[in-house]
């Protein structure tokens, strides 16, 4: 029996030829009615945004998963579990440099401490990183961290965007606050912070701990107070927040840390981000279903300032 992939067009409800508008309109309304929180189902809600990327970008291929790279798509986009490539030519848009910043700063800590009057020829030699003190080497650490994360996200198709290296306030000549990333998917706003403590972390009451973690440095409180003045002056609201940290240092793959005012935080696993980033049905207040994403994302591109 000869089985038919769903007309895109049927499934948002709209004709061949409709307007740019009358389009953006019924996807709108279809994501709204298809989205878990709203009566509809997972499944329902990946086949509407297939749909709509197949009706908005004609030259491309149909997709099963908006994790695959489009060199390894299938040739349905109805839904299919999926299968990450470990390519990063999924589509993701990116822009910043991820890491750019703390390594930079690694430099000008290295050079400080080794002393006015000479430079070491190399400061990533290992020798060099061995004997340097832990709060440089952690800068090193925190740079490495965002840039595996970035390719992490890198496996992330379309329609997700991401900024790295994204500044609150400050500048390069005096202290820098900073986001990592800054990940806008089809109906939430992450804000991601990459770290690596150099040691395993755990939740408690509502804030992350560990050994590598200084008694003052309170992780899940700076993330929150980050994202919240971030995007004052852009007109928009985060919608999660996350830590990223190694593997080897989180006890389970995603953890909630906290849910304050409807915006959850989670401690994940790097292997593990693309899956909570997927996941459309997080505990936030802050949906962007319904909303014009195409005005949230040109504020973002419009806004956003790089360290």
């Amino acid at each position: 029996m000869v089985t038919h992939s769903p007309d895109p067009y049927d499934i948002l409800g709209i004709k061949p030829g409709a307007s740019a508008e009358e389009m953006k309109s019924a996807y709108r309304v279809a994501l709204r009615a298809a989205h878990p929180d709203t009566g509809g189902s997972p499944e329902r809600f990946a086949l509407v945004q297939r749909a709509w990327k197949e009706i908005s970008e004609p030259s491309s291929l149909p997709t099963g998963s908006s994790r695959v790279s489009s060199t390894h798509r299938e040739s349905s986009w109805m839904t299919r579990s999926p299968s990450p490539t470990g390519s990063t030519s999924g589509g993701l848009k990116s822009y910043g440099h991820p890491g750019g910043w703390f390594r930079e700063l690694y430099g000008r800590q290295v050079r400080s401490w080794w002393g006015l009057g000479s430079t070491p020829e190399n400061i990533f030699d290992p020798a060099i990183i061995n004997q340097v003190p832990p709060e440089i080497r952690h800068t090193l650490d925190a740079a490495i961290a965002e840039e595996a994360t970035a390719t992490a996200l890198a496996e992330l198709g379309p329609p997700f965007v991401v900024w790295h290296d994204v500044l609150v306030e400050g500048d390069r000549s005096s202290t820098v606050s900073k986001i990592d990333h800054v990940l806008l998917g089809p109906s939430l706003l992450w804000a991601i912070s990459s770290e690596n403590w150099g040691s395993a972390v755990r939740i408690v009451r509502g804030e992350l701990v560990g050994e590598g973690i200084p008694g003052t440095q309170k992780p899940w409180a700076t993330l929150w107070s980050q994202a919240r003045y971030f995007p004052k002056s852009l007109g928009v609201k985060v919608s999660a927040l996350a830590y990223v940290v190694p593997d080897n240092h989180a006890e389970h793959d995603i953890a909630l840390i906290r849910l304050k005012s409807g915006i959850p935080c989670y401690l994940v696993r790097q292997s593990a981000v693309c899956e909570l980033v997927t996941d459309d049905t997080p505990a936030t207040s802050r949906s962007l279903v319904g909303d014009d994403l195409f005005p949230v994302r040109e504020k973002l591109s419009a806004g956003i300032r790089f360290v």
